[in-house]
């Protein structure tokens, strides 16, 4: 859901890509201890990523922000839900 609502945030870019940083999702995610906080992040995306559902790219590195593209569907269900 934090990825839908950056990118609703981000007014909807058409590709669905947005930049995540990974330390900044776990703070708002709530996640204390920070080093595994940010192992569960990367979990989570890695896993949405199996599913299909997000596409993940790494354009400065690892330990950079992420780039996040959400799937067609997800976006399709998004503007559905939120009147876009």
């Amino acid at each position: 859901m934090l990825l839908v609502v950056r990118w609703l945030d981000a007014e909807r870019p058409d590709d669905g890509a947005l930049s995540l940083s990974i330390a900044d999702a776990a703070a708002e995610l709530g996640l204390a201890d920070e080093r595994g906080a940010v192992l569960e992040v990367m979990g989570a995306l890695g896993r949405l990523e199996e599913r299909g559902v997000v596409d993940v790219a790494w354009p400065g590195g690892p330990g950079g922000d992420a780039r996040i593209t959400l799937a067609p569907d997800v976006r399709r269900d998004a503007r559905r839900l939120f009147g876009a």
